[in-house]
């Protein structure tokens, strides 16, 4: 049976919820599905992540209606997207990101049209106002179900709002990964060939703590001079990170060469991964690292890697209170213990199936025929 379905995201740049998007966009136009993109704050609707030939690409670009007013802008947004909506008469609208959820909701009330809404954050609707969080509660009645990527969310989620119906459908992962748009940075440019390599990627922010990762490998690099740290990624850190490998003096050992867009290359050079967030929802990268057989170790933060990693089974799980002191821990046991590195490394191979884009698309399509 044929579905028209409109899917609504900020724009299609890299992100973890625009790799979503390409793939519900290229799966379901391949079922023969009529599918409308729609971008609501760009122009730029492909930039990064293609999507199917068949696919209707929108775009709400009214900023140069009203250049000097947000507000009025965002009014204007929000009316053409319900004429958008009104017009196509979709089967169902699928929002992602809680700004565009937000929009979505109030743009469709009244209307007839399924609406399901994507949170992607350990804690859903978190960017939004609690001083406005009752408004919420009456706005995402129009919601007919919510989909989150993990248990903790949707817990979190039963208990504020029970009466929306809520699904977990996590990330797939792609195996092997193809070629990003970034730059192509060789591995045997940034270090010799005869280095072993920690790895780390992300962007360089303050909640990812590339800094603490900085200051734990700096204490024991000189007990294993055959181990280097490769920091990809870019972000507004980048000054203060560089600055603390002046101070450290660890240039020669640590690396930040950039954002890659050659990422495959990086994790089948890379001999152990490392994921130092505080805070996470879903982490594309530890879901990469482990499908390509990388032992990982990463902060058992409240949601995410605890849904991927069964601690000394396929990963380390630390404690987010030992901070450093875990951190170097972790480290030293997989650097130290080979045997315990490489039964990491063939266990986590293991989660390929499990979030295989097959395996993700059986559950986006019981969500669609439920």
């Amino acid at each position: 049976m044929n579905k028209n379905i409109i899917i609504l995201v900020s724009a299609m740049n890299l992100g973890g919820a625009q790799r979503v998007v390409s793939i519900l966009c290229d799966q379901w136009s391949q079922k023969g599905y009529s599918i409308t993109l729609i971008s609501t704050f760009t122009g730029k609707t492909t930039d990064h992540y293609k999507v199917h030939e068949n696919v209707i690409v929108k775009s709400l670009n009214t900023n140069s209606i009203f250049p000097q007013s947000k507000i009025l802008n965002l009014m204007a947004k929000l009316i053409q997207l319900r004429h958008i909506i009104k017009n196509e008469n979709p089967d169902v609208v699928i929002s992602f990101l809680t700004r565009v959820n937000v929009a979505s909701a109030l743009s469709m009330l009244g209307l007839q049209s399924s609406l399901i809404i994507c949170e992607r954050t350990w804690t859903p609707f978190a960017t939004l106002s609690n001083k406005f969080f009752w408004m919420y509660r009456i706005l995402f009645k129009r919601v007919t179900k919510i989909i989150v990527q993990t248990d903790e969310s949707q817990k979190w989620l039963n208990l504020h709002f029970p009466a929306i119906p809520v699904a977990v459908i996590p990330n797939p992962v792609s195996y092997p990964l193809t070629l990003q748009k970034g730059e192509i940075i060789q591995p045997h440019k940034v270090m010799s060939d005869d280095k072993k390599v920690i790895l780390a990627c992300g962007r360089l922010h303050k909640f990812k703590q590339f800094d603490l990762l900085i200051r734990a490998y700096a204490k024991i690099k000189d007990k294993y001079s055959n181990w280097n740290l490769v920091i990809l990624g870019e972000g507004e850190e980048r000054a203060e990170l560089n600055k603390v490998l002046k101070n450290l003096d660890v240039s020669s050992r640590i690396f930040l060469p950039g954002s890659a867009g050659n990422m495959s290359e990086w994790y089948e050079r890379a001999d152990l991964f490392v994921l130092s967030s505080s805070v996470e929802g879903f982490p594309n990268v530890l879901l990469e690292a482990m499908s390509y057989g990388l032992p990982s170790i990463s902060f058992d933060c409240d949601t995410g890697p605890r849904d991927m990693i069964q601690d000394g089974f396929n990963g380390v799980l630390i404690n987010p209170e030992d901070r450093e002191s875990g951190l170097i821990k972790a480290l030293e046991k997989m650097i130290t213990d080979t045997p315990f590195r490489r039964s990491i490394a063939e266990n986590s191979i293991l989660i390929r199936d499990k979030y295989s884009v097959e395996s993700i698309m059986q559950k986006w399509n019981n969500v669609l025929d439920s």
